[in-house]
């Protein structure tokens, strides 16, 4: 059924919308949502299971323990999730949401790749398959707030807007969020990783800057990068950096 039609049938608005109580989706690449205040029980039942064919993310059947979700855009998304595993080592679940886009479900492991190397190898296998893919890396969460914390990133997907740009752009002091005060408790005993984001703040980012100012070799902070990486899931470089340096 086309988006015209739906519009005649449910008070359907254009663009995502940064509610997560709201029903977001992507028609013909365009991006929509419908607030659930204003429909009626049935009728949500009817928007999820029946007018989209959504997918349940049952993320109460997954296992006790850590997870985050990785969200895809593309055209050749099944092609890109039959490597998936070959990336990410903790991939426990793949769904494909639409045609163009899916979801896969990472468990934290101690070998998993940081945030460049992810980006790195993904955009080697996309080169070789021979398609464009956005892609949503989400922050670890444990299992019980995944529900809660998967729409809030589904929304940041469809604005283009990462995890430090959605809360820089709502003023941090209003943000109450499990996956910021958990990074923000790690920074506060982590000297080293203090230490780390400071020297890379004051350097502008440059890393040749700042392993002269830590009188370390470049290697030795590339290392050092990696490991703050895969420990707090964000990166030290744009506006990550900008949030990371406000936390401390």
């Amino acid at each position: 059924m086309k988006i015209e039609a739906l519009a005649k049938l449910f008070p359907i608005r254009r663009g995502a919308s940064q509610d997560a109580a709201d029903l977001n989706f992507e028609s013909d690449g365009q991006a929509f949502h419908i607030a659930k205040n204003e429909l009626t029980p049935r009728e949500i039942s009817l928007f999820n299971d029946v007018l989209f064919q959504a997918q349940t993310l049952d993320f109460d059947q997954l296992s006790h323990g850590t997870y985050r979700v990785i969200q895809f855009k593309s055209q050749g998304f099944a092609d890109i999730a039959e490597n998936l595993s070959l990336i990410f080592p903790g991939i426990v679940r793949v769904k494909q949401l639409s045609a163009t886009s899916g979801i896969a479900i990472e468990k934290m492991s101690s070998d998993r790749l940081s945030e460049g190397e992810i980006k790195q190898v993904l955009g080697t296998l996309t080169q070789d398959l021979g398609v464009k893919c956005d892609y949503y890396l989400g922050l670890f969460a444990d299992q019980t707030e995944l529900s809660t914390l998967y729409p809030t990133e589904q929304s940041n997907f469809n604005q283009g807007l990462s995890f430090s740009e959605s809360l820089i752009k709502a003023g941090l002091n209003q943000i109450t969020s499990s996956p910021l005060t958990k990074i923000k408790q790690g920074l506060l005993t982590d000297i080293e990783a203090q230490d780390l984001i400071t020297q890379l703040y004051k350097n502008d980012g440059n890393q040749l800057k700042t392993a002269k100012a830590m009188y370390i070799h470049r290697n030795t902070l590339t290392q050092k990068i990696k490991k703050f990486e895969r420990q707090y899931g964000l990166t030290l470089n744009g506006s990550d950096l900008v949030l990371l340096y406000s936390l401390i």
